[in-house]
């Protein structure tokens, strides 16, 4: 067995965290330096790359990992056999004879089984498909936990015990042509049970209506008379990442694609009523997030090409007319879907992407569009599908995806000016939106298939699961489909107001095996009584501030 280095010279090296000869570098000698992440698991392959520069170049490398291993390649990966904290150096020489030294630091963890008391409660009687970011709905009086996957199926599971009462195929041939592209809509609860959901990432989209006991009422498709907007022609609208939000009287989807909008619809008949647009001559860029709704009246999306506010009052129409945004921010593509959240002020706070691995989470004016403040995140991967929620405090929550040596994790950010309270940096990828309970735990899942609570502080993990692992050794008629890290989460929690977490797993070893699952743990007592402590602001995905 490997050791790391005693605790005492870890400390002191930790405050030492790079070394380099500065004093001997100059531009005829070369500086060495390397790139790695600064968490990793046990058993997983380490990525080291070079960045050195200077001096002659046709550098030789030597490498020491710090638990006895040793390479001479320019990015080497290493596997670390045992828990601890490691000193890394990499030593070069040039070509003249030259060299140079630099040193980091790398803590390795053990694979997460347990922690806490976080356990799995059920799995879902029937398999789902791929998750491509949709996240469970509880009905009204939560005995219904319902849920879509990428073979375009809706399907409804009592929330006590995960058996299936019923399923919606909502590519079944009768509708038309099938949506094509992912199932990645978030289904949204009216309050008399109405399911709505809409489908088709990728072209001919529809948005359903679904009752309590699975049967359609109606579905809106690309019709250019009454279905989604299109410019008085035929389109084939896409469906994103988006939820339909519904009052008394209409309901509201927004579409993407060559033509897009946000739309309203008759709740009895599923007819197109008003459509919003650039004045009343083009589309309003479509709709990839959203629409959210503050309680001054205005919807928000997130289009491809900036973010978008309409006052609902002028979407509440049935003149089939189109009606004018009333303000735009930001004007460059955005090509970013995570999810939107409001606080009771008003603010709309969201993610966009600024090129490459950077990208900025903003706050605006709900009400003008006018931007309070944005905050660079250079320092994690390209995020897609995660989201911001919000603690009792106004502390915005975002999710982080890890790619290469860039961590993932959860950021927390002052409402006020966007500062960096503190950043929980994880070697996994949270793709899904966290959620927050009543207690300020941030609740969230990976791509490596853990399922974690961390502490309100962003310290320490309270509780942890491998839920593929916890699956494994269930009851579940599907356990032996099932490995320990052999899941994924792209989906979002939700928490339930007995404190039951909902969220759904994607078997990596075959997604046609993807489950449905509940969690339970005793620090969990139901959500936080913030503005928007999950995404779609509550387990309905209402997405309305009232």
């Amino acid at each position: 067995m490997k050791q790391a280095l005693p605790f005492m010279l870890i400390i002191s090296l930790l405050s030492f965290v790079a070394c380099n000869s500065e004093d001997k570098v100059g531009k005829d000698i070369p500086s060495a330096a390397f790139s790695m992440a600064s968490r990793a698991f046990v058993e997983d392959a380490v990525q080291f790359t070079s960045t050195s520069y200077g001096g002659d170049g046709n550098y030789s490398y030597k490498w020491n990992f710090g638990d006895g291993e040793k390479s001479t390649e320019e990015n080497p990966k290493h596997i670390y056999e045992d828990k601890g904290v490691y000193i890394v150096t990499l030593k070069i020489t040039d070509g003249n004879g030259n060299t140079n030294i630099y040193r980091k630091t790398i803590e390795i963890l053990n694979k997460i089984v347990q922690i806490g008391d976080l356990s799995l409660k059920w799995t879902s009687s029937t398999h789902l498909a791929k998750l491509a970011g949709s996240t469970a709905a509880l009905s009204r009086d939560g005995k219904s936990v319902y849920i879509n996957s990428n073979d375009h199926v809706l399907r409804c599971y009592d929330s006590s015990n995960g058996s299936q009462q019923w399923e919606f195929n909502m590519a079944n041939p009768s509708f038309g042509t099938v949506a094509a592209g992912n199932s990645s809509m978030t289904a949204s609860v009216d309050e008399d049970g109405t399911i709505y959901i809409g489908t088709g990432f990728s072209g001919n989209g529809k948005l359903f209506a679904i009752d309590v006991n699975g049967n359609m009422k109606w579905f809106a498709f690309n019709n250019a008379t009454d279905g989604f907007w299109n410019n008085g022609a035929d389109s084939k609208p896409s469906l994103a990442y988006g939820t339909a939000v519904s009052d008394s009287k209409y309901v509201y989807c927004g579409n993407h694609g060559t033509i897009g909008s946000l739309v309203t619809f008759d709740k009895s008949t599923g007819k197109r009523v008003a459509y919003m647009a650039n004045g009343a001559s083009g589309p309003a860029g479509g709709t990839y997030v959203g629409p959210v709704v503050t309680n001054q009246g205005m919807m928000v999306i997130l289009s491809g090409w900036g973010v978008h506010g309409v006052e609902k009052s002028k979407m509440e129409r049935d003149d089939n007319t189109a009606v004018p945004w009333k303000w735009k921010s930001f004007a460059e593509s955005q090509a970013c879907f995570a999810s939107i959240a409001v606080d009771y002020n008003g603010r709309v706070y969201g993610m966009r992407l600024t090129g490459g691995t950077s990208q900025k989470i903003f706050c605006i004016e709900g009400s003008t569009g006018a931007i309070v403040w944005e905050k660079l995140i250079d320092n994690a991967g390209k995020q897609d599908q995660g989201g911001l929620v919000i603690g009792t405090d106004g502390t915005v929550y975002a999710s982080l995806k890890a790619t290469g040596d860039l961590p993932g994790g959860i950021i927390a950010l002052s409402p006020n000016n966007g500062e960096i309270k503190w950043q929980y940096e994880s070697p996994e990828s949270v793709s899904g939106t966290p959620a927050i309970d009543a207690d300020g735990h941030i609740l969230f899942g990976t791509e490596k298939g853990n399922f974690y609570i961390l502490d309100s502080n962003g310290r320490d993990i309270v509780a942890a699961l491998d839920v593929a692992g916890a699956i494994t050794n269930s009851h579940s008629p599907y356990a032996s489909e099932w490995l320990p890290t052999q899941g994924k989460f792209w989906s979002s929690p939700i928490i339930g107001n007995d404190g039951t977490i909902y969220i759904a797993i994607t078997n990596v070893e075959n997604e046609k095996q993807s489950l449905m699952v509940a969690l339970t743990s005793g620090l969990v007592s139901g959500p936080a009584t913030s503005a928007w402590p999950m995404k779609g602001k509550d387990p309905q995905h209402t997405s309305t501030i009232k």
